[in-house]
């Protein structure tokens, strides 16, 4: 099975909740298709991302593209030099990949504007059920997944490599086995920061929260390294955030994301 992010998603929580229209906006960790943030209207849409091949795609989209000032380039956020400069900064599904996100912390509040804004949804992250991020292909070309049950809620955790090697040996090779214990605990672009690590980064950063929810799923072990928390919403303002701004965004969210649960219902009943 292949997952594909679904960017019109996070877009228009994006839209809904702090504005995209006339902005300019610095995407982190990804490269969305130029021909879907055009509907959305910034002023300007730069991305960094280390995916060479994902930029390339982008940029080959882009270059034909009328009404929007787009450009991708393969880079490391943590080496970003601009400050002051952008309106707003856009992450999906990037922050638990980036390693030293501390330093990337301090990047992105130095490129931003005074009252800008930080927008991301991240996940799943270590701590959780599927944390452990299992994406390869077996020996017969099947494809293991995280969210396709390959491993029990949270067993990379509450196991050892050397049983989880045991067991998917068993069903699947000594092959893909090893292969999968290299990606689950050796794999370098996954940062296994766990629940307390991101909430200690966001209070050492010099960002003000203004919104930080949590996608909970399932009981935990009990463990300290393990959370229900699977994935996170957090806008974050470099400035203060006022009690007012807190809620009218977070109210924004809520409509937004009743909207989107009303059209999937209607969608399926189509």
């Amino acid at each position: 099975m292949i997952y594909e992010t679904l960017h019109e998603k996070y877009l228009d929580f994006a839209r809904a909740t702090i504005g995209i229209q006339g902005k300019k906006v610095l995407e982190v960790g990804g490269s969305t298709p130029p021909k879907t943030v055009l509907a959305y209207a910034p002023s300007e849409w730069r991305s960094v991302n280390l995916d060479a091949h994902a930029v390339a795609a982008a940029c080959e989209q882009a270059r034909d593209l009328k009404g929007l000032t787009y450009s991708a380039v393969c880079d490391d956020i943590r080496a970003i030099k601009q400050t002051e400069y952008y309106d707003l900064i856009y992450s999906v599904n990037a922050f638990e990949h980036i390693n030293d996100l501390d330093v990337a912390f301090a990047r992105m509040l130095e490129a931003l504007k005074p009252g800008g804004y930080l927008f991301t949804m991240f996940g799943p992250i270590w701590s959780s059920d599927i944390g452990h991020h299992l994406s390869i292909r077996t020996e017969d070309m099947r494809e293991l997944h995280f969210f396709d049950g390959v491993l029990a809620p949270w067993e990379h955790l509450t196991s050892s490599r050397e049983a989880i090697h045991t067991k998917l040996a068993r069903l699947y090779g000594e092959k893909t086995a090893q292969r999968a214990v290299t990606f689950i605990y050796d794999y370098s672009d996954l940062n296994r920061l766990i629940e307390d690590d991101y909430m200690r980064i966001v209070r050492e950063s010099r960002f003000s929260p203004v919104i930080i929810l949590r996608h909970k799923v399932g009981q935990p072990p009990k463990l300290p390294a393990a959370s229900s928390t699977r994935e996170f919403l957090m806008i974050l303002k470099r400035g203060p955030a006022t009690f007012f701004e807190r809620g009218a965004c977070l109210s924004r969210f809520a409509l937004a994301f009743a909207g989107q649960k009303v059209r999937a219902r209607l969608s399926r009943r189509a």
